[in-house]
């Protein structure tokens, strides 16, 4: 039998994350006494894997593993009510340095500059237009793999870290998602916001002329 030269062998494209998104999704499974085994398996992951203290996990496989988890809970917002109900202190880093950021702009720089320790397939963009701040977070993977749950969970992530940084009601003027939604996002964002939020005192308002992108 011929065997196979590695340059003919099909590359699989492996990026790495420190699995946020997962762990905490785990996490959401077991507090709602939903099995998460025969999901974990089929992401090809293991909860060992998602413990804190593991080397970190494919971004394939925790893309599978909250889209499975969405269909398995028939919940299309899933990645927001994740999102709404983690303790932030548990992204690590990237939350403590927008917590000690002095303003808005400073806790979107260091998210921007620091994102890629979390996540390999993740690149944050400020840029201006028209007088607004945009931030567009674009996936540099170029595989076929479904993400929806996963971006909107990272874009109620960064508002509620927002929100933690400045003690103040942010939110963004507009969102845009690469992916179709029949619901008016912002509104759910918003409201999964609150939820999260209800033991801030209630302020003004704190609104940023910035537009959201996840392409």
């Amino acid at each position: 039998m011929r065997s196979v030269p590695q340059s003919e062998v099909p590359q699989s494209p492996f990026l790495w994350t420190c699995g946020i998104a997962a762990r905490e999704t785990l996490r959401y499974l077991d507090r709602n006494g939903v099995d998460a085994e025969p999901l974990l398996l089929k992401a090809e992951l293991s909860r060992s894997q998602l413990s804190e203290d593991s080397g970190g996990i494919s971004v394939a496989s925790q893309h599978r593993f909250l889209e499975f988890a969405a269909i398995e809970t028939n919940d299309s917002l899933l990645g927001l009510h994740v999102a709404a109900e983690m303790d932030l202190r548990d992204a690590g880093i990237l939350f403590y340095l927008a917590a000690a950021s002095a303003t808005v702009a400073d806790a979107l720089e260091h998210l921007a500059r620091y994102a890629g320790t979390a996540n390999e397939a993740v690149h944050l963009e400020i840029s201006q237009y028209k007088g607004e701040t945009v931030l567009t977070v674009r996936p540099i993977d170029e595989y076929n793999e479904p993400r929806q749950q996963f971006s909107e969970f990272i874009a109620l992530a960064v508002i509620r870290a927002l929100n933690k940084a400045t003690n103040r009601d942010f939110a963004p003027l507009r969102m845009t998602f690469a992916h179709p939604r029949n619901l008016a996002l912002r509104e759910s964002i918003a409201s999964c916001d609150a939820r999260s939020s209800s033991r801030r005192p209630p302020t003004a308002g704190c609104y940023l002329n910035a537009s959201w992108s996840c392409r």
